[in-house]
């Protein structure tokens, strides 16, 4: 035998690298960035440092790509924190406010169209040089759009609980006292600011509620970094014209010719592109996951049980797991040899 023969190297998988779920640590760092007039407010996931053992593993220190998070209706980059991080040593991670979320400036014009948003993330993409795409409800309505428009752009699609149409009484599962006080003229944008300054921490714990089966799992420091941040919200005047804008282009965009937009333009979609739904969500019934993927040539579903409208912040790690799996089996070569 050769005392040259050595064991030969074997893909490792992405999922084997990824980080521990840490829901304690501080919020990304995050900058003012003007891409294409707009100004967006974008986190970026900090980078994890070596291995406990200091072995300075490769899938840590060399990400196999970038990724681009894209929160849904009222929602902010804070959204993406856990998830972010546990993927981090595979996907160099960013997540940006929408226009009028967040800490991103409104849109010119007020203009919250879907076509307003969908520029909007085409310029956050063009400023980083693509990414794999991953929106959650509204967000994920919007990835769709910019992942059919412009493929360039979008290495992989992951779709969380996406907002396309479902128009069933279910619509008014979208109507919970945030979204609703700030539809109301004059009086609600008042009433939404007093409950964001005095009783922000009710209204974190109703919105929630509405989104997840079990909200406790996020912990008392995820959840006081949410109450900082309503209160940080409430202090801005167009937080109530940003929500009820959103929701009237959303709902709007449902309504006209029976949402089939949504459906013509998912059909364009070339991006590898996986689909992931909670059995439990209250706001886009699961029973249209079916569809997307029927319509979406070659994607993949995923389907949790007891789990709501934001799997990324109720099962941060399973979540990622699924994307570190559909990062590989769209491109095999990112597979880590060891």
């Amino acid at each position: 035998m050769s005392t040259t023969d050595r064991t030969p190297s074997v893909p490792r998988s992405l999922r084997d690298l990824l980080a521990p779920l840490d829901r304690t640590t501080p919020l990304w760092p995050g900058e003012q960035v003007t891409a294409s007039g707009w100004r967006i407010h974008l986190r970026r996931v900090p980078r994890p440092g070596p291995t406990p053992s200091g072995s300075g593993d490769a899938g840590v220190d060399a990400p196999v790509g970038r990724a681009l998070y894209v929160h849904g209706l009222g929602g902010s980059s804070l959204n993406w924190t856990d998830l972010g991080e546990v993927l981090a040593p595979v996907l160099d991670g960013y997540a940006m406010d929408l226009p009028g979320f967040g800490f991103s400036d409104p849109p010119p014009g007020g203009d919250y169209s879907l076509t307003a948003m969908t520029d909007s993330v085409i310029a956050v993409l063009e400023h980083l040089g693509g990414a794999h795409l991953v929106g959650n409800s509204l967000g994920g309505a919007i990835a769709s759009r910019v992942a059919a428009q412009r493929p360039d752009l979008v290495t992989t699609l992951t779709l969380i609980s996406p907002a396309f149409p479902d128009l069933r009484p279910r619509i008014k599962r979208l109507s919970f006292v945030p979204l609703t006080l700030a539809t109301v003229p004059r009086v609600g944008p008042a009433v939404f600011g007093y409950l964001g300054r005095v009783h922000a921490e009710r209204q974190v714990a109703q919105t929630l509620r509405e989104i997840m089966v079990r909200p406790q799992v996020l912990g008392p420091t995820r959840i006081a970094q949410a109450v900082e941040h309503a209160v940080d919200r409430a202090e801005l005047p167009w937080a109530p014209a940003a929500l009820s804008g959103s929701l009237n282009a959303l709902v709007a965009s449902w309504l006209w010719m029976s949402g089939r937009d949504h459906w013509r333009r998912a059909r364009m979609i070339t991006s590898p592109t996986l689909v992931m739904w909670g059995g439990r969500d209250k706001l886009v019934s699961a029973a249209i996951a079916p569809r997307v993927i029927r319509t979406i040539e070659g994607s993949r579903l995923v389907m949790f049980g007891a789990v709501g409208h934001v799997c990324q912040m109720e099962i941060p790690l399973e979540t990622a797991r699924e994307i570190a799996r559909h990062v590989e089996i769209a491109d095999p070569a990112s597979l880590v040899a060891c």
